[in-house]
């Protein structure tokens, strides 16, 4: 595979998800999944997985392989980022009125001694910053709200 990203539909504990990888001999390898990129590692004795002829080419990967954290809950109107687990606040990144893009880091939820980034999906203004470090969140509370 050459250096060009490629998409790919993978399955993961009988679930498909559609994943943008960057360099899969990159070490680690970068997946874009839904606007958010994660570093994963690929087992096996190659780097490279069997992928079928058919398109879109489907690649099976370990569970492990994936991205651990969930991803950040989306109002309708893609307008507030919500926490996809219980855990405490450790970092916010951003601010009111900041721009901020597609993938770019919103902040930091430490749940189960894990550091998990919480990316933004979409592109635009942040109206509020709901959270500050230290605080305890809800699964499902507002993290930040744009414009």
């Amino acid at each position: 595979m050459s250096n060009a990203s490629q998409q790919v539909l993978v399955n993961v504990n009988g679930q498909e998800f559609v994943v943008e990888i960057e360099d899969l001999a990159a070490s680690p390898v970068i997946a874009v999944v839904e606007g958010q990129r994660y570093e994963v590692a690929v087992s096996g004795s190659s780097p490279q997985p069997q992928v079928k002829a058919v398109p879109p080419k489907v690649v099976s990967v370990p569970a492990k392989a994936v991205a651990a954290a969930p991803q950040p809950q989306v109002t309708a109107v893609e307008s507030a980022v919500t926490a996809p687990m219980p855990g405490d606040i450790v970092e916010v990144n951003v601010q009111p009125g900041q721009q901020v893009g597609v993938g770019e880091a919103l902040c930091v939820l430490d749940a189960m001694k894990m550091k998990n980034v919480i990316y933004s999906p979409r592109q635009g203004v942040i109206a509020s910053v709901d959270v500050s470090a230290g605080q305890a969140v809800d699964y499902g509370a507002v993290l930040v709200t744009f414009e």
